[in-house]
């Protein structure tokens, strides 16, 4: 990849339509405390196992449809691609992603969710966990699931998305 064609992230902002973009993609800023704050809400009403389920899906579709994008915005494969990925996702402040595709296992330090969630018996990155599965199935171009294996919140060192092909 030509290095200046994905440097840093690309922001465009215009307050007199009240719109944001990144990478040319309309955005929003919210903070990871508003973030949180909706995923513990919707833990609440909905129960933890809903949530996560939702949380899961819902990042899913992200990473499936940013890695589609950005592949072809790119114009990257295999390695380079992740490496172009793993920077754009510290870049936008989610934490640091080291990817082994060949194991199809996703290690995040500083998770932006794990960080702000506080402390948890169980895993609780579930839309991180969706974005690696849908990354990894465009990656690899088969059906994936992820796991959360270990969590910031539950007091490990980093947070570790374990990914398997779906039967």
């Amino acid at each position: 990849m030509d290095n200046e064609q994905r440097k840093t992230i690309k922001v465009k902002m215009d307050a007199e339509t009240g719109e944001f973009f990144t990478q040319e993609l309309p955005e929003l800023i919210l903070s990871s405390a508003v973030f949180v704050g909706i995923l513990k809400l919707a833990e609440s009403i909905v129960g933890p196992d809903n949530a996560a389920v939702i949380f899961y899906e819902a990042g899913k579709k992200v990473g499936i449809n940013r890695a589609k994008y950005y592949r072809d915005k790119w114009k990257l494969d295999g390695s380079a691609f992740v490496r172009a990925m793993e920077e754009f996702c510290a870049e936008l402040g989610w934490g640091t992603f080291s990817v082994d595709l060949e194991a199809l296992v996703i290690k995040v330090e500083n998770s932006f969710i794990a960080k702000e969630y506080g402390e948890s018996e169980v895993p609780v990155c579930h839309f991180l966990r969706g974005c690696c599965a849908g990354m990894g199935e465009v990656l690899t171009n088969r059906a994936l699931d992820g796991e959360e294996r270990k969590c910031e919140a539950c007091g490990d060192d980093y947070c570790e998305f374990v990914l398997s092909p779906v039967e």
